[in-house]
């Protein structure tokens, strides 16, 4: 069976959940959480003691997304930080979710994140880690980049299926970049 799956990837914090939800009630394409895989169906090899973390057993989450895709007849869109494990032969587009890092910080704070792992995560959304392995993972050509900043998640899922659609050329990878607009503003220090 050819897949064809949609990854939603991005920084904690960042709308993934939420809008994955909102695109599956949208396009009736079905969604699963990696997070959610890995903890619900124990796809993980121990635990990462510093970041209070699950290490996923990517071997057998694959499996279990290959299995998943196939019952929901090819399409399913995926959701996680780390959702490149996905193969690129599987994938019709990755969606990269963005968020300054100042209201990320701010999200995060109000999970009740301890302030190491908030610096943590936002420092990786400044380095845009999750856009850099997406596009190891699948190339240029398949990756896009939605910024969460500002927009309610309904605005945010409403640009996710513009380039689900087809369209979407404007949201190439390359335009967000936190690390030059906080170097700018002279706040990058206050992140490292």
């Amino acid at each position: 069976m050819e897949l064809q799956l949609i990854v939603l990837s991005g920084t904690p914090g960042t709308g993934k959940t939420t809008i994955a939800h909102i695109l599956s009630e949208a396009t009736g394409i079905k969604w699963v959480s990696l997070g959610s895989l890995v903890k619900d169906k124990g796809l993980h090899v121990g635990v990462d003691v510093e970041r209070g973390s699950l290490v996923a057993d990517v071997d057998r989450l694959v499996s279990e997304v290959w299995r998943l895709a196939c019952e929901a007849g090819g399409r399913l869109i995926i959701e996680g930080h780390y959702a490149d494990v996905t193969p690129k032969d599987w994938v019709e587009k990755a969606i990269v979710l963005r968020t300054h890092p100042r209201e990320l910080w701010r999200r995060l704070a109000e999970r009740g994140w301890s302030e190491s792992k908030i610096r943590e995560n936002v420092q990786a959304e400044i380095l845009g880690v999750c856009t850099y392995e997406a596009i190891e993972a699948y190339g240029w050509e398949f990756v896009y980049e939605v910024d969460t900043t500002s927009k309610s998640p309904s605005g945010s899922a409403r640009e996710a299926l513009e380039i689900i659609s087809g369209g979407g050329e404007r949201y190439r990878v390359g335009r967000i970049n936190w690390l030059r607009q906080l170097e700018k503003e002279g706040k990058l220090e206050e992140y490292f």
